[in-house]
């Protein structure tokens, strides 16, 4: 009988799957929903309504309303197309639901004055990660931010612009190779997996070590290769601020900090770097916990770290672009590269698309005439402090900051190749 029930299931599974499919393979296993997984979904959403899915790589996507005790929401469910496996489900709860928590961090966090969405996303995952994850999305005059939350309160990760499409698909866990639980095991007892990200460089995981945040990066054997973990101002160790204090990149030579990471490296011991801005331009610094300062340059193979869209991007705009470092800056997956002699800042939104590339130029190299519209502009006497050039989807210019010191002001300028000033 029981057979007999769940063949009914997947009969009108299949139904409302012929009226409701699309395919999004993008190079997948299968361009329909597996019989597998219409099993599982059946099993695991015995109440689903209004049913509908795509096929999106290697995963089964099923959107849906579902109703229980708790809340009745529009939902979606991730199933690995091929075993029929459940990976993901994303639900909405309202923010009043969240844990206290997560709301306290969050109305304590820079982002609390902005606009926010009442309606907050619940991740549910499968595998040895974090169960659940709670995405608040805010916005703020032109710019819109993902904020994810782990239920202890943990700002665990910012995507900018993720743009209302964006299905959470890149968040499944991947597999880590073999090595990678026993060091975490080992070394971080009790900690909490995040991510899981495995790329041609090696496996990238996220976790959260007793309240704090680290990256740790595997190389293709899932040796560890190090640990970074993001520190405030004040967490810098003494020997560490005075040997800054007493280098040429001083603050009282005009140099400020940016951010500071510590890091626990396999081949190169331990060391703090610090990211510093000047008008005279931006330098890293490398300082170990005994105050031994000299500039930072990237020792590991880092790739780009993010999606098919971002490698292909960079390999067919920037070829023979060496990669340097990524990171996250403000929501926004940076890609730091060295090509044609430039040390180049590619940014990706949450989305994976390309936002902007700029990269350091000095007055000297400028253009004639920007150098010219700047002379002519009304704030020709004004001091001149930084030049990027910056290329967008929307065009190209040079950015000049200009800053006056009495009263104290600064001012950024958008000048085209050919001297053009922009609003």
């Amino acid at each position: 009988m029981m057979k007999f029930v769940k063949n009914l299931l997947m009969v009108a599974t299949t139904a409302l799957l012929a009226v409701g499919c699309e395919s999004n393979t993008g190079g997948g296993a299968a361009d329909t929903v597996s019989p597998k997984v219409l099993e599982a979904f059946a099993e695991r959403f015995p109440d689903a309504q209004n049913v509908s899915w795509s096929v999106k790589g290697d995963y089964a996507v099923a959107t849906f309303y579902w109703s229980t005790r708790a809340a009745a929401a529009n939902c979606s469910a991730w199933f690995d197309n091929i075993g029929g496996s459940w990976s993901m489900t994303k639900t909405e709860v309202p923010y009043s639901m969240l844990p206290q928590a997560v709301k306290s961090a969050f109305e304590a966090s820079e982002y609390a004055t902005w606009q926010r969405d009442n309606d907050v996303d619940v991740l549910t995952r499968s595998g040895e990660v974090e169960p659940e994850i709670y995405v608040i999305e805010v916005e703020q005059a032109e710019r819109e931010m993902d904020l994810y939350y782990s239920p202890d309160g943990v700002l665990v990760k910012t995507l900018a612009d993720a743009g209302p499409d964006y299905d959470y698909g890149d968040f499944i866990p991947a597999r880590p190779v073999a090595g990678v639980d026993e060091y975490l095991a080992a070394n971080y007892p009790g900690a909490r997996v995040i991510d899981v990200d495995v790329e041609s460089e090696g496996t990238e995981v996220e976790i959260i070590d007793n309240g704090v945040k680290r990256e740790l990066l595997f190389d293709r054997n899932g040796a560890w290769q190090y640990t970074k973990t993001e520190v405030r101002r004040s967490e810098l160790p003494a020997a560490v601020t005075g040997a800054w204090a007493s280098s040429q990149y001083a603050e009282a030579n005009g140099y400020r900090l940016d951010d500071a990471d510590y890091f626990e490296t396999a081949s190169d011991g331990t060391f703090y770097r610090l990211e510093l801005e000047s008008r005279n331009g931006d330098v890293k610094l490398k300082i170990t916990p005994a105050g031994e300062l000299s500039l930072y340059e990237p020792s590991f193979d880092l790739g780009t770290g993010g999606s098919g869209a971002v490698d292909t991007f960079i390999a067919e705009t920037y070829p023979g672009a060496m990669i340097l470092e990524r990171d996250s800056e403000d929501g926004y997956l940076e890609v730091e590269i060295r090509h044609e002699g430039h040390e180049k800042s590619v940014l990706f939104n949450g989305a994976g698309a390309w936002v902007k590339t700029s990269w350091e130029v000095r007055y000297n190299a400028l253009p004639a005439a920007v150098t010219a519209a700047v002379a002519a502009s009304e704030y020709a006497s004004w001091k001149f402090d930084d030049a990027d050039y910056v290329e967008t989807p929307d065009g190209a210019w040079y950015e000049i900051e200009m800053e006056q010191e009495r009263p104290e002001r600064e001012v950024k300028l958008r000048i085209t190749e050919d001297g053009t000033l922009l609003a």
